[in-house]
Order: structure tokens, then C-alpha cells, then sequence
């Protein structure tokens, strides 16, 4: 393909010097005969002769040439490669184009398409990622967050509780929303309930700087979910995403709030003390909002 290739660059150049034609010896006279090159989109069926003039023929279905050239045989289409598709199609004058699929971008360096890149929880897509360049990402300004990762989710503005005449529960943080709600949802919900609702992000930003090790610590002291109790080998055969796929599991299986009230305790006991005083700050932070409207 490449040594064709070069024929037909070196034709090309050879059209810009002798005006579409090539030079050839004819066996029967012994001349040296100058022969019309054959246009883009055909190839060379015969050279001309004494007596007739270069016959050219379109290249059949599935190739094709760009350039005049003298070629006994059209070059072949491309095929695009893996998470590729075809973004002009191959015709007789021009082979096909192609680019990344869909979610995908071009890795010069790596001569391949890539995965566009999530922007972790904190972050936002500043950048959409297209099938030339990857996803940029930033990390969320004060009063905008983003609890999930994501390749098109852009920071989202906490929301606002005066808005909707509501108490504010919670306030916001980069990884997840403003808690609002009325004094008398404080009154009679649980406070660990609101909890419950940030947890999964919690953890999901949490297992981004946690070693691996003791987020399996962490699944194993978690209390069983519905009966269920992982063995030892069977937590240390979950990867990394697994393991968070555990945890988020068990925080939409458990029902009692005092399990969720014991995870500052968990979480000190294998060794992560400022996620625990963090969750146990907040969870004191809503009984207290709960007290001033019983109060």
C-alpha cells in the first residue's frame, strides 16, 4: 500500500512537471513515447502506443485513486479501525474518512481512539470532549457542585432553600446539593435519612483518594445487607469499582438509620478519621436544625 502510494505522489509530481503525462519505451518502435496519465477516479488498463492513445478505466466499486496517475490498479478503500466510523465515504476519486465513534476522541499520541475522560465528582465538563480532542474538565466553584461523574455534566448551582421557603438542612459542598426542607420534615424524619441521600457520592468521591486496601476494610465492616454477608475472598476479588458498587448497594438496601449513624465509627476504625469527623459533623450539623424547629 505505501510503495503505491509513493507511485502515486511520484506521478503526481510528475503531472506538475510534464503536464498529466509519463514517459514510456515503446518495445515495437523502440521510442520513447510520452503517454497521457489517467485522471482521479481511474487507473491505467493500457499505455499508449504508436498507433493509440492511454486507455483509462473507473475504478470498480470499492477503490479508488486521487491523483492522475499510471497505476495498472486502483488502490483499495480503507477500513476504519476499532471505535471508528465512517465519516466520508470511499468513492472512485477518494478513499474514505473516518473518525472516533460517538463518546470517543483521537489519541495522536497513541495513534488510537480513546474514551473520552468523566470528570469526577467536584468537576464539570468546561470542555464537551469531540471525536478530535478529550473532555476538559474543572472543579466546581463555590456554590455549584457535581455529584456524579460525568463526560457531559457541566457544575450544577446549589440549591437555593430561602427559594422555596425551606430550612437549610445541609449546606452544599462541591460533591453535592444544598439540603433543604420544611420544619416539619425536620420534625419527623430521621436525620441520618438526609444523610442517606449524599452518601453515595460521599463515598464515591471518598474511593477516588482511598487506597484500595481500605476501602475493602471499610465493605467488610459494613453491616450486613439483608442477610447477606460478603467472605473475605470474595471482597478482595472486587476491583476498586466493584467495591464502590458494594457500598452504594448497601446504602439503597439498608433501612435502619442507626446503621447509617455508626459509619463515622466505621470509618475511623479503618483509619479514614477525616471522612468519619466529616460525616459525624454533618449528622450532628441536621439534629441540631431538627432541635431549633422542635424548639
Amino acid at each position: 500500500m505505501l510503495v503505491i502510494t509513493l507511485m502515486l505522489i511520484s506521478a503526481h509530481a510528475s503531472v506538475a512537471l510534464q503536464g498529466n503525462t509519463f514517459k514510456k519505451d515503446d518495445a515495437h518502435s523502440g521510442r520513447s513515447l510520452v503517454c497521457d496519465s489517467c485522471p482521479p477516479g481511474t487507473y491505467l488498463r493500457a499505455s499508449c502506443s504508436a498507433t493509440q492513445k492511454t486507455d483509462c478505466a473507473k475504478c470498480p466499486a470499492g477503490s479508488f485513486t486521487e491523483v492522475w496517475n499510471y497505476i495498472s490498479k486502483c488502490l483499495r478503500c480503507s477500513m476504519c479501525a476499532e471505535n471508528q466510523v465512517v465519516k466520508e465515504e470511499c468513492s472512485s476519486s477518494k478513499n474514505c474518512k473516518c473518525e472516533c465513534k460517538s463518546g470517543y476522541y483521537f489519541n495522536q499520541k497513541l495513534d488510537t481512539c480513546i474514551k473520552h475522560k468523566e470528570c469526577p465528582i467536584g468537576y464539570g465538563v468546561k470542555t464537551t470532549g469531540t471525536p478530535e480532542r478529550d473532555t476538559e474538565c474543572e472543579q466546581c466553584q463555590s456554590g455549584f457542585y457535581s455529584d456524579v461523574g460525568s463526560a457531559k455534566t457541566t457544575c450544577i448551582a446549589h440549591t437555593q432553600c430561602d427559594d422555596g421557603g425551606f430550612h437549610l438542612v445541609l449546606k452544599g459542598k462541591v460533591w453535592h446539593d444544598t439540603l433543604c426542607a420544611s420544619c416539619l420534615d425536620l420534625k419527623t424524619r430521621d436525620g441520618a435519612e438526609y444523610v442517606r441521600e449524599i452518601l453515595p457520592a460521599f463515598f464515591t468521591q471518598l474511593h477516588q483518594t482511598m487506597h484500595i486496601r481500605k476501602m475493602r476494610r471499610l465493605v467488610m465492616k459494613l453491616p450486613q445487607m439483608g442477610g447477606e454477608k460478603l467472605l473475605r475472598g470474595a471482597i478482595f476479588k472486587l476491583s476498586r469499582m466493584g467495591l464502590i458498587e458494594y457500598i452504594n448497594r448497601w446504602i439503597r438496601t439498608t433501612v435502619a438509620n442507626d446503621q447509617i449513624k455508626k459509619l463515622p465509627d466505621i470509618l475511623k476504625k479503618i483509619g479514614a478519621l477525616h471522612a468519619g469527623r466529616k460525616l459525624k459533623r454533618d449528622l450532628e450539623y441536621i439534629e441540631k436544625q431538627s432541635e431549633l424547629c422542635k424548639s
